[in-house]
């Protein structure tokens, strides 16, 4: 956990509906298809998480982020031949309130 503690993610931004407010939609991996609610609001939200140290894993992505609220999924990405991190991630939220609490709280924490 102590190392946890020294992770460095200044980027958090919320995704929903397949748009990211941080880079342009071209160079975005696909977005899974967003599940609305009734009246058209998204009943779930991912959070993209940027400049992470290369050792960073899921689990210690989820040991942070569930302590805000329930995560629903993590990924970290990896080039795909040497599986070796690409320094950002996405964490993933059942609801859209807790990822929009996970912004405030751990934007630009480290």
């Amino acid at each position: 956990l102590a190392q946890a503690q020294r992770l460095h993610w200044p980027r958090c931004h919320r995704r929903a509906r397949g748009h990211s407010t941080d880079r342009p939609s071209s160079s975005l991996p696909r977005e899974k298809k967003v599940t609305m609610a009734a009246g058209g609001a998204p009943q779930f939200a991912s959070l993209y998480v940027g400049d992470l140290s290369p050792d960073v894993t899921e689990a210690m992505l989820y040991e942070i982020f569930n302590s805000v609220g329930p995560v629903g999924s993590i990924r970290v990405c990896r080039d795909s031949v040497t599986r070796r991190s690409l320094g950002y991630g996405y964490v993933n939220f059942h609801s859209v309130s807790d990822a929009e609490r996970a912004l405030d709280t751990l934007n630009y924490s480290s």
